[in-house]
């Protein structure tokens, strides 16, 4: 059994400034729900061993905010998590090193709810229902995938066992 979390950075203040949309800070309502993630994380005993995050700020920032409240993983920053495509997202799980057991994505719509949806396609109605056409800032999808390795990671054995906002 392997698992993945799949979290979108939390709110954003869009007034960061000029420049590209890529340096965008937490916002302080982002923070503080980023610490509230971190505080359900830990409640629930979600402790990634290993987590990818995006290079963007605001990512960055949540990412900080969670490592208040659980144990620091193995860290990998890319770049290509801004703007990437659902699949690449599921070719970066599935290219994943076995001796990792749950695995988080830290990253950005329209990706996070792309990857979601193709994973948990076959998960319970009642998580179908809210991840159909929103999956907001802040929020954490659990998937239990019922596989002994990262390449066979697919939406066949994959299922939502849960949804933090």
């Amino acid at each position: 059994m392997r698992n993945i979390f799949i979290l979108r950075h939390c709110e954003y203040d869009d007034r960061s400034g000029p420049g590209p949309n890529f340096d965008c800070h937490l916002s302080d309502e982002g923070t503080a729900h980023a610490l509230t993630i971190g505080a359900k994380m830990l409640q629930n005993n979600i402790q990634p061993d290993l987590i990818y995050c995006s290079g963007a700020k605001r990512t960055r920032e949540t990412l900080s905010a969670l490592l208040q409240t659980i144990d620091a993983p193995k860290i990998i920053y890319s770049d290509d998590i801004y703007g990437c495509m659902p699949g690449e997202l599921l070719e970066l799980i599935q290219g994943s090193a076995e001796t990792y057991k749950n695995i988080m994505i830290l990253g950005h719509n329209p990706a996070m709810h792309g990857i979601v949806q193709i994973l948990g396609q076959n998960s319970e109605a009642k998580y179908l229902k809210d991840i159909a056409y929103y999956y907001g800032a802040g929020t954490l999808c659990h998937f239990s995938c019922n596989t002994a390795l990262w390449s066979e990671a697919n939406p066949a054995n994959c299922t939502i066992t849960a949804l933090h906002t």
